[in-house]
């Protein structure tokens, strides 16, 4: 993507992510931004190309119903490890949101401060944890391991 298209796009991106964020904090949910969102949240130097929440079943199931205006492919199930999740897509301001199933303890996450709401997001080691057991992503986990270098909170990896 050209540098004006990124910027453009990361414009669009925190745009959707506010007005996401404020539907659901309004709705009071447990609910976490998880991947290249909440690398951005944590300042690392990225431009996500969509946005992935998670929240429990039961709330994908509600969102379903506050986000149907922006709904592109309704509630389904997928499989990944041997167990089926419940998700769905939208599209705000141009940018893709995926609202999926998952099962994760909100009393462990960090909730982070971006345009007047608290995102929910891992902790920047987890995240980097997360990034190192997929295979490709070492593009990323090197901006993850400098922004931890820069964070004062890793010396050598």
């Amino acid at each position: 993507m050209k540098k004006a298209n990124l910027s453009k796009h990361l414009k669009q991106v925190r745009q959707a992510l506010k007005f996401v964020a404020h539907q659901l904090n309004r709705q009071k949910i447990d609910w976490l931004l998880g991947a290249s969102g909440a690398l951005m949240i944590w300042g690392v130097d990225i431009v996500p190309y969509d946005l992935d929440i998670f929240t429990s079943k039961k709330n994908v199931k509600k969102l379903s119903e506050v986000f149907s205006n922006y709904i592109t492919n309704p509630p389904h199930d997928f499989r990944e490890k041997e167990k089926n999740y419940l998700e769905f897509q939208m599209k705000i301001s141009e940018v893709e949101v995926e609202i999926c199933e998952l099962d994760f303890s909100p009393d462990k996450l960090i909730k982070i401060p971006f345009e007047n709401e608290l995102i929910p997001v891992n902790s920047l080691e987890n995240e980097l944890v997360f990034y190192k057991a997929r295979e490709g992503k070492e593009k990323i986990v090197a901006l993850i391991e400098n922004h931890l270098r820069k964070m004062g909170k890793v010396r050598n990896m």
